[in-house]
């Protein structure tokens, strides 16, 4: 059992074991033993020495522990408690002296360890305090500064911005303790991906080559400059990347590199700076190693000597030149001293300069660099040459310079000013020279300085007549000067410095030039006077544009803006441009020298014309002559006479048009009625005698509406459609109509259906013009309804009626759509009419101030409307009235007798000759074969394709050939005939009765040409000629 001895055996034992006090006071650390009330019962030397104090006297003086000033109350608290303590404590000597502690030697404060244990009975309670006491005043200091150094450096390293790193080569990834990429935390790895993410993508592909040297481990050392972008900052941070290898295992394979990342960015925004400094300082100015290699060249440098960081001095100058310059640079190298002196400089491309340089020496990164700044000496000269050259030239214009200091009042004069009469000394004062100013232009001289002069910095200029000779006699005199303000011995400092120009010769000048002007002034305004009353607008303008005088606001009232205004560019003013206009009529005039002219919409109401003539002198245009008319009432009258010129071609057009048509459409009826009168004349007992009859009624019918139509067409053009209006029953008068339009209807296929929705209905109306209308509308329906229906009827309301007609026809197209109310529109240019039925709805309706239309649906029929505004009074009846059957409805007979056919005989030459028709219309085909059917053997074809087919398959004698048929034309069909049968007559038979006509259709190969209405006579004739007498057989 270990054996527990109190304090008291302790001392007992070193009383009388001088061998163990001699070890405690070797120990290099104090030894205390304290009694459990805490006084003190040993101390050793070392424990002495530690505090400056004798053992024996300090033992004796009976000191206790828990009166100690120095040691922490917790510290007493842990002993009472009987527990270890080991505490570093600042012991203050000054504070145990103070409080009498203890005696001692010692001042200030020592850091002493304290390692102390209480001593225990058996029992458990305390026997003794024993502590271990060190010294460690020397280890703490240098403990501080180790971590004041630590901090200097992390200190240094984040002031410098320079972030440690360590890269596994095992793990492939970088460890660090103060990088914003892994937010400063060692325990994130940063892999090879993220760190080259982050560096500009310009920068990557030197990055990657050493990456991929430190993925494999490779034993280099490196350094490499990019740019990274931080996630605490924006903006792209210039860095080094530098690192070497740090262990390596057992083979000597590197595993793990150590570097650094140096933040360069402000000292890269520092040259960058600095580099834009030095190139706008416009002297050259370059930076050279000891080998003569350019490390930094100034834009000017580059510029003035070629120079650039890849050449040295021997690319920019040639040998000899070079060994006599390295000479001094060599000098300054050594000596460190530096050296300002000429040196002339010739270039391998030719050009020299005289040059004033100064080198010196820097040091840079452990190295000496040679600083060379030129100054062009020629520059030099060039001012010394000035300065003669100013000399000289204030000699001539009568000047001189003078300094003004106002502070003293003191004045004195340069170049220019020794002349004879005039005593620098006699004027060295403000008051001196005041007295040599002219009395009435004294004060204002006066005031005009010290105007300035209460200034800091000012612009001075005034004038005033000067005597500088004494003699009574003034000149002008033209003062310019500037004031600064300065610090001179710590004293605010003003001068003033300037120069003076004798202007009396211009002042005279001025003189008569304003007397010159007030005249010219005066003739100004008179010519102003006249030409303000003319009737255009006038303005001068320069050849930049500006206007000089204008005068078009005042003559042109109608225009709405200011086209021009004095002083300011036009281009400016008139359109808003900040430059001229392309095209201008100016530069034209500029350019040609001449007057050019253009014209154009200023805007909805007005037309401007503007004239340009240039005023030249010497061969030189000074400006623009600008003449400005509005011609908008001019233009109006121009445009007027042009539309009613266009009108009157047209309407000449539509004439000529309709003449024709007329010819056409009224011989066409006049040749049936003609020839079947002829044959009822030379036969009147034909056994077709009604036929004949009818067919002539039929025509005459057809003649008599060509004629109404056009005189109701004269009547329009004319104005004065006349109006009948009068009071009846619609409904009755209605039914009538249907009555006379069902007998219209000849096409057994055809029926009518007319819609009565009133038993009486009274209306104000023209029932004529009601019945023309629905006259031309069922007819219409008739001409293009070839079977199913045509329903007529009205409808009424409040404002008036609604009269139409539909049909299941066969339409309207859409390209014929806009045509339909036109004049002499037809949908079948074949059929027969006139065309101006429409029309002529269109406008009696138009005329009772109602209106028209229609819809149509081409292939399904047609609905055409005509209302005609009244009030009408109405009684309800049956709304549909019953569709009368037609007489002869289910008869074969038909509008028109059925037309003879002809078959095609089997030639036989002896009997009789074949002659072929071509014709569409049947009556007209009726007549020619009444009149040659006894004669010849007749073939019919109905359109010009027929013709052609028949005239190769038949090989008739003579062709009798209508120009106007469908399908094709008769000039056409005649055409292609004469490609295969150059021999057959062709006689061409039409209504068409111009000279124009003959002469086409004879040069499309017709052999003679018959006008229809054509007589037996005619036709005899014209086919005699051809055939001899045929031989005919009753």
């Amino acid at each position: 059992m270990e054996e527990c001895l109190s304090p008291n055996d302790i001392l007992t034992r070193l009383a009388f074991d001088g061998q163990s006090d001699t070890i405690l006071d070797s120990l290099p650390v104090g030894v205390e033993i304290y009694a459990p009330d805490g006084k003190l019962l040993y101390m050793s030397k070392t424990d002495a020495r530690i505090f400056g104090t004798d053992r024996n006297e300090i033992m004796a003086a009976g000191i206790n522990l828990f009166e100690n000033p120095n040691i922490p109350e917790e510290v007493k608290y842990a002993l009472r408690n009987k527990i270890e303590i080991h505490k570093r404590i600042p012991y203050d000597f000054d504070l145990a002296i103070r409080q009498g502690y203890f005696p001692t030697d010692n001042r200030n404060t020592i850091q002493i360890e304290y390692n102390g244990r209480p001593i225990l009975k058996a029992d458990g309670t305390i026997d003794g305090y024993v502590f271990i006491i060190e010294d460690v005043t020397e280890t703490a200091r240098k403990e501080e500064e180790l971590h004041q150094s630590k901090l200097k450096t992390e200190l240094a390293i984040r002031e410098s911005n320079i972030m440690l790193w360590e890269f596994d080569v095992a793990q492939r990834v970088f460890y660090s303790d103060n990088e914003p990429l892994n937010a400063y935390d060692r325990s994130k790895a940063i892999s090879i991906q993220l760190y080259t993410q982050t560096v500009h993508p310009e920068d990557r592909e030197g990055l990657d080559a050493v990456m991929e040297k430190l993925v494999g481990g490779a034993d280099f050392n490196f350094s490499i400059d990019v740019r990274i972008l931080l996630p605490d900052n924006p903006e792209w941070q210039y860095c080094t990347i530098s690192g070497s290898p740090f262990e390596r295992d057992r083979n000597g394979r590197v595993t793990r590199f150590v570097g650094t990342r140096k933040n360069n960015t402000d000292l890269q925004k520092r040259q960058l700076l600095q580099d834009k400094i030095l190139n706008s300082i416009p002297l050259p100015i370059h930076i050279k190693d000891i080998d003569s290699r350019y490390v930094f060249c100034n834009d000017e440098s580059k510029r003035m000597f070629g120079t650039s960081i890849e050449k040295s001095t021997y690319d920019v100058m040639d040998a000899e030149q070079v060994a006599r310059i390295e000479k001094t640079d060599k000098e300054v190298f050594a000596t460190g001293t530096p050296y300002l002196g000429l040196e002339r400089i010739s270039l391998k491309d030719g050009r020299s300069y005289d040059t004033i340089v100064r080198k010196s020496i820097f040091h840079d990164a452990g190295r000496d660099l040679l600083l060379n700044i030129r100054w062009d000496q020629s520059l030099q000269n060039e001012l010394e040459r000035r300065a003669k050259m100013l000399t000289l030239t204030l000699e001539v214009m009568d000047a001189y310079t003078w300094f003004y200091e106002p502070e003293k009042k003191a004045l004195s004069f340069g170049e220019g000013f020794d002349r004879p009469g005039r005593d620098r000394s006699k004027l060295n004062s403000l008051d001196k020279f005041l007295e040599a100013i002219h009395p009435d232009d004294r004060q204002q001289f006066a005031d005009a300085i010290d105007e300035v002069v209460a200034q800091e910095n000012a612009q001075w200029n005034t004038e005033a007549r000067v005597d500088f000779d004494g003699s009574g006699k003034y000149e002008w005199w033209r003062a310019r000067g500037l004031l600064e303000t300065t610090r001179r011995d710590e004293v605010t400092y003003k001068y003033m410095y300037g120069m003076s120009i004798n202007i009396d010769t211009m002042k005279q000048t001025e003189l008569k030039l304003r007397r010159n002007k007030e005249e010219l002034d005066n003739l100004i305004r008179q010519n102003e006077l006249v030409l303000n009353n003319t009737n255009s607008g006038l303005a001068y303008i320069t050849t930049d544009y500006i206007v000089q005088w204008e005068n078009i606001s005042v003559c042109s009232k109608s225009l709405s803006y200011e086209a021009y205004k004095k002083g300011e560019p036009c281009y400016k003013t008139s359109h808003g441009r900040t430059s001229p206009c392309e095209d201008c009529v100016m530069q034209r005039a500029m350019a040609s020298g001449q007057l050019e002219q253009i014209k154009f919409k200023l805007d909805d109401t007005h037309t401007v014309e503007i004239f340009a003539t240039p005023v030249i002198n010497d061969g030189k245009t000074d400006g623009i002559v600008i003449r400005l008319d509005d011609v908008s009432e001019r233009e109006r009258i121009i445009e007027e006479l042009q539309q009613a010129k266009a009108q009157a071609e047209q309407s000449d057009k539509l004439k000529s048009a309709f003449l024709a048509n007329m010819r056409h459409e009224i011989r066409t009826p006049l040749n049936a009625i003609v020839g079947f009168s002829e044959l009822l004349l030379s036969d009147p007992d034909s056994e077709d005698k009604d036929e004949y009859i009818r067919i002539i009624n039929n025509n005459n019918e057809l003649l008599l509406k060509l004629i109404n139509d056009i005189l109701d067409l004269s009547k329009i053009e004319a104005g004065s459609v006349e109006l009948k209006y009068e009071e009846f029953d619609l409904s009755a008068y209605f039914n009538g109509m249907a009555a006379s339009m069902r007998q219209r209807i000849k096409n057994p296929n055809v029926r009518l259906i007319a819609i009565n929705p009133h038993a009486v209905c009274c209306v104000r109306l023209d029932k004529n013009r009601i019945a023309q209308i629905l006259t031309n509308y069922v007819t219409n329906a008739i001409k293009y309804t070839p079977k199913g229906y045509i329903e007529m009827g009205y409808e009424s309301s409040p404002k008036g009626i609604r009269f139409y007609v539909r049909d299941s026809g066969i339409g309207i197209s859409n390209e014929k759509k806009s045509k339909v109310f036109m004049r002499f529109e037809k949908l079948d240019e074949f059929a027969q009419g006139t065309g101006l039925g429409l029309s002529i709805c269109k406008a009696i309706a138009e005329s009772m101030g109602g209106s028209v239309g229609f819809e149509s649906e081409y292939g399904q029929g047609s609905y055409f409307w005509a209302f005609l505004p009244c009030s009408p009074e109405t009684e309800e009846g049956s709304k549909y009235e019953p569709a009368v059957a037609k007489p002869g409805i289910d008869d074969a007979t038909t509008a028109e007798a059925p037309v003879p056919v002809v078959k095609s005989a089997q030639a036989n030459p002896a009997k009789k000759y074949r002659v072929l028709i071509a014709e569409d219309i049947p009556s007209n085909f009726l007549l020619v074969s009444s009149l040659l059917k006894s004669r010849y053997e007749l073939l019919h074809a109905e359109n010009g394709q027929e013709a052609v087919e028949m005239a190769q398959e038949e090989q008739p004698d003579l062709i009798l050939m209508d120009m106007k048929m469908p399908v094709m034309n008769g000039m056409i069909a005649t055409t292609e005939i004469r490609k295969f049968d150059r021999q057959v007559p062709i006689v061409a038979l039409t209504a068409h009765a111009f000279d124009a006509d003959r002469q086409a259709a004879l040069a499309a190969g017709c052999n003679d040409y018959l006008v229809k209405p054509v007589t037996k006579m005619q036709l005899t004739d014209i086919l005699d000629k051809y055939f001899s007498p045929p031989t005919t057989s009753r």
